[in-house]
């Protein structure tokens, strides 16, 4: 969306590294060319929260855009290349290209949307209907769910303790309702 018209840096990180962290000075937004980033927030409690993962060829930390500090921390779970652009600059360009202003509220709003069904979900008490209901609102056409992040943050996208979650799915494919392979699950 903005690399075409915009300059940037572009930043090279190994798995492990932040790229930015909660209560930072907010004054760049993010596209990952290659990779994936875990957004994690430390709640009131201190434990950590993964609130998003970016995935190659998306921005992400767009909300920034409108704070002075980053409510989260990035870190990189793979090897990523990030281009790093001006808020400043962003903002300027998003106002005289409505066209591009129009598919960031696009993007936003589908992120609010998936947000609102998580939450929607995690809702949900009992531990085995709330990932069926988790993995129904998933899966493509095919009834298939790939995932590139590990067992354990979906898990905690899920508000569940990853012992529980790794139970209820072992539950669900002796009942042959589930077919798990590496990174893919399937219903059946």
């Amino acid at each position: 969306m903005f690399k075409d018209n915009i300059a940037y840096q572009t930043l090279n990180l190994k798995k492990g590294e932040f790229l930015f962290r909660q209560g930072a000075s907010v004054d760049r937004l993010f596209f990952l060319e290659k990779g994936r980033v875990k957004l994690v927030r430390n709640t009131i409690e201190g434990q950590p929260l993964v609130i998003h993962i970016a995935y190659s060829q998306e921005t992400f930390a767009e909300a920034s855009l409108f704070s002075d500090e980053y409510h989260c921390n990035a870190i990189c779970d793979s090897l990523s290349t990030v281009l790093s652009f001006s808020k400043d600059e962003v903002l300027v360009y998003l106002k005289s290209h409505p066209k591009y202003t129009i598919e960031l509220l696009k993007i936003n709003t589908a992120q609010v949307r998936d947000l609102r069904l998580l939450n929607e979900i995690k809702s949900i008490n009992s531990a085995y209907d709330r990932v069926w209901a988790f993995l129904l609102s998933e899966v493509n056409q095919e009834s298939k769910l790939h995932f590139s992040y590990s067992l354990k943050d979906m898990a905690q996208k899920l508000g569940l303790a990853h012992e529980t979650f790794y139970r209820t799915l072992k539950i669900l494919e002796q009942e042959g309702r589930i077919i798990r392979q590496e990174q893919m699950i399937k219903l059946v």
